[in-house]
């Protein structure tokens, strides 16, 4: 009987190591660590692994397909976005592969896995909280074009879109300022990803700017979701001095607030002031409407798939960084205490 072929599943299994490490150290790339390729090499002779060359160069035609990482579908902002992502890939012919990470590096791990062994053209990602460099430089020593989207992250090169956080969290600090507000709070997300920071620093920004105090107990971290947003609301008034307004993280944080303050008895847009973050389509339709800083999730997702299209295109094009305008959208959510006779602390 002939002997069965070897193929990189074999070598990968015996070596304990995954089919892309395998594949880059038949490469030779500087990227696995000496040990771990050393144990691939002894599998490939022991087995007696053939590098087929021609299948390899079949393999880097490119597969008219795009990978898709989102940090958490749950998140409504993402499932927006997306709709815009897929009517773009859809115009160029592009076929789409889907991966929620549930914000776990090591489930985004798996997905980039799967998706260079399916050869995609190249991947949009939006990094899974914790990410670090090192967790994505598996892209880079693969040479598979990438786009990150929403979430940057420290020391890494290649392309980035997003919104203008920093500048559209000063903005609406600067508003509920203009309404008589002193005493603000941020509300919502998690300080391990880069639109928390970015946001935080531009609220933090804007109240030194105006003089006042802007210390981290004015930051109250919390899940992106209606659920956290609501539990908020009690640990929040029972703050002292007592806040009058909040700038949220994301709209679904906002709304959640502002449901957790009506069953407190205090009512949004006239009691205390709420600001929103993304201008989700729910944001407009709750009473009150939510004033929010709008990055519309479906422009984005169609200007990050061009963008990874263009990249696709060409490689060897210097990176880029796009943050999408994000300006306030005023409506009646925000309040004006200073217009109601309420006490308010002189800047």
């Amino acid at each position: 009987m002939a002997k069965e072929r070897v193929v990189l599943d074999d070598v990968a299994r015996d070596a304990g190591v995954s089919r892309s490490t395998v594949s880059l150290v038949l490469r030779g790339n500087p990227v696995v660590a000496r040990a771990t390729a050393e144990r691939v090499l002894a599998s490939i002779r022991r087995l007696g692994y053939v590098y087929n060359r021609n299948a390899a160069a079949l393999r880097s035609r490119k597969t008219h397909s795009v990978g898709i990482i989102e940090a958490n579908i749950k998140n409504a902002f993402f499932s927006a976005m997306s709709v815009g992502v897929e009517k773009e890939l859809d115009k160029a012919g592009m076929a789409i592969l889907w991966a929620n990470a549930a914000e776990r590096v090591e489930k985004q791990a798996r997905a980039i896995e799967v998706m260079l062994e399916y050869g995609v053209d190249g991947l949009l990602i939006c990094p899974a909280a914790g990410t670090r460099r090192e967790d994505l430089e598996i892209l880079t020593a693969h040479q598979v074009p990438f786009v990150l989207f929403c979430r940057h992250l420290p020391g890494l090169g290649g392309d980035y879109i997003g919104a203008a956080n920093r500048r559209g969290a000063e903005d609406a600090v600067r508003h509920l300022l203009s309404l008589g507000h002193r005493n603000l709070v941020f509300v919502g997300g998690s300080p391990v990803t880069s639109p928390w920071r970015d946001r935080t620093g531009g609220f933090v920004a804007a109240l030194r700017e105006a003089g006042l105090p802007a210390g981290p107990e004015m930051l109250y971290p919390a899940e992106t979701s209606i659920a956290a947003g609501a539990a908020m609301a009690r640990e929040i008034l029972a703050a002292s001095p007592r806040p009058t307004a909040a700038l949220c993280y994301t709209d679904i944080v906002a709304l959640g607030l502002m449901m957790g303050l009506e069953n407190e008895g205090v009512r949004p847009g006239r009691d205390f002031g709420v600001v929103g973050f993304d201008n989700l389509d729910e944001a407009a339709l709750y009473r009150p409407p939510l004033t929010t800083v709008a990055c519309p999730p479906e422009p984005l997702g169609a200007e990050a798939a061009r963008l990874l299209l263009g990249r696709i295109d060409n490689p060897e094009a210097p990176p880029a960084r796009l943050e999408i305008p994000s300006p306030l959208v005023v409506r009646e959510s925000c309040g004006a205490p200073a217009a109601l006779g309420l006490e308010m602390a002189k800047p």
